[in-house]
């Protein structure tokens, strides 16, 4: 079985960013860049892909899902940063961060992998697709991201990897033992507890060992939905208080699965072709040369991706 890497691009990028205190020669702060390489080369080394695809947001991406719900993503917290480095403002930081992501995607450009982006589509609508796509239906998909949205992607050809001290590898039935919620049926759990990071508010008091434990049919390798739950929470409302917390939040947990949901595609059918034609269409090469040029002129010519260079080619190849 062919086996396609997906990484969710922003997702790897923030965390080497807050993690990696690495500067280059001039002094200013480039872990974002050299940390997300260095990631890229273990999970390449670790997975052997056949192929591997970056996704991004595009431009305007959460627009759709904003226009649901106006808290969406709004008032998150500026990461506390892993270094002794002080940024004069936070505008200086800002322009750091955005001149290493663009930089990273220019280095990427010269490696034989795959960058997706759709104007208006976030980077999780693009992943979803790649596993549901006929292109990649007998591959096996390998998602690397610390978003826990991909655990309802999870099945018999997808894994979920989110890295970190305590990683953690999700398949199908890791995330019924874990969570005794089968993903076909995790984003009505989640849309029920809510999504602090996102700033979508669930319904108080109710975590996913309560949803599993008091909506255990979720568990169930079956499509469930709104009216489900709350028949269910109204046959037992008199009995037990988080019913009847349920009940009187079902406008919010609609909305809230109407955002989180990857179950079906929201991408346009212009949007379908673009990606259609991106994956069938792949002439991106090695330019081992235009690479070392770049981290000589960036003044990190010790980052050392030999080993990605060669895997991904030797890939690309086979």
């Amino acid at each position: 079985m062919k086996r396609l890497l997906i990484i969710d691009g922003m997702n790897l990028f923030i965390r080497n960013y807050v993690m990696s205190p690495q500067l280059d020669v001039n002094g200013k702060p480039i872990g974002g860049l050299t940390g997300f390489m260095r990631s890229l080369q273990k999970e390449v080394r670790r997975a052997k892909p056949d192929r591997v695809v970056i996704c991004w947001e595009g431009p305007g991406g959460s627009q759709k899902r904003r226009e649901k719900n106006k808290n969406y993503k709004v008032g998150r917290k500026a990461p506390r940063l892993n270094r002794a480095y002080e940024f004069n403002s936070p505008e200086e930081e800002k322009e750091n961060k955005y001149a290493q992501l663009v930089r990273l995607t220019e280095y990427l450009d010269h490696l034989p992998l795959l960058q997706l982006s759709l104007e208006s589509v976030e980077a999780d609508d693009i992943i979803a697709w790649l596993v549901h796509c006929g292109e990649y239906a007998d591959w096996q998909k390998l998602i690397i991201s610390n978003d826990r949205d991909f655990i309802q992607l999870c099945d018999d050809k997808t894994v979920l990897v989110r890295p970190g001290k305590n990683e953690e590898v999700l398949n199908q039935n890791k995330v019924l033992e874990q969570y005794n919620i089968h993903p076909r049926n995790f984003a009505w759990a989640r849309a029920i507890t809510g999504d602090k990071s996102d700033n979508l508010e669930g319904v108080k008091g109710l975590g996913l060992a309560t949803v599993a434990k008091r909506f255990s049919f979720l568990s169930e390798n079956k499509d469930y939905g709104l009216k489900d739950i709350m028949t269910h929470a109204k046959n037992n409302s008199s009995k037990i208080k988080a019913y009847q917390n349920v009940l009187d939040n079902e406008e919010i947990i609609a909305s809230n699965y109407d955002i989180m949901q990857l179950y079906t595609s929201t991408i346009s059918s212009q949007g379908v072709q673009k990606l259609k034609y991106a994956i069938g269409n792949d002439g991106v090469s090695l330019n081992r040369s235009e690479i070392r040029k770049m981290l000589l002129k960036d003044g990190i010519g010790t980052l050392n991706i030999d080993e990605l260079m060669l895997m991904l080619n030797s890939h690309k190849k086979a």
